[in-house]
């Protein structure tokens, strides 16, 4: 999984839901890839569109222009072509938060598994020893009558009364 990422993976890289990655990828008329390089373009260009108020296509060419120039070790600064406006973005920043989200994606991230639960085969006690649960006293008590398991039930509730009778 070096490279690619399912749908559920890159949505957590990017920091969005699934439904916004296939929304913003059918805006930008993106093919459907789910890498690396392009889930960084896009958790930039997400951070540039609501910080800039701009729109998703406009800030993902942005961003591809910041990655491809920028250090990203170093706050990205751009003026405009008038001077009255500069703009600062805090990469190492942004990064970091990439970086924790990648991680999560690639190690924690566990897709839901197919179809329906298997069915638990054997009886509840055969799955109780696989489990590794003594059964003995349970077998032995299930090979007495109704009556029998009373009249036992009965003795060990009088034998419990007596001993806590005498308690100090």
């Amino acid at each position: 999984m070096a490279g690619s990422f399912t749908l559920g993976q890159f949505a957590l890289a990017v920091g969005v839901t699934p439904r916004w990655i296939l929304n913003a990828l059918t805006r930008l008329k993106v093919p459907r890839r789910y890498d690396e390089p392009l889930a960084r373009r896009l958790a930039l260009a997400r951070v540039l569109a609501d910080a800039l108020d701009q729109e998703l296509p406009r800030a993902f060419q942005r961003a591809g222009r910041i990655l491809a120039a920028a250090d990203l070790h170093q706050p990205w600064t751009e003026a405009s072509g008038d001077g009255l406006v500069t703009v600062t973005v805090d990469l190492p920043r942004v990064m970091t938060f990439y970086a924790i989200r990648l991680a999560l994606a690639r190690n924690r991230y566990g897709e839901k598994p197919r179809g329906r639960k298997p069915r638990a085969s054997g009886s509840a006690i055969q799955r109780a020893e696989t489990y590794g649960m003594d059964t003995t006293l349970l077998q032995s008590s299930l090979t007495l009558t109704p009556a029998q398991r009373a009249t036992e039930h009965d003795a060990n509730l009088e034998f419990y009364r007596a001993v806590r009778v005498h308690e100090p």
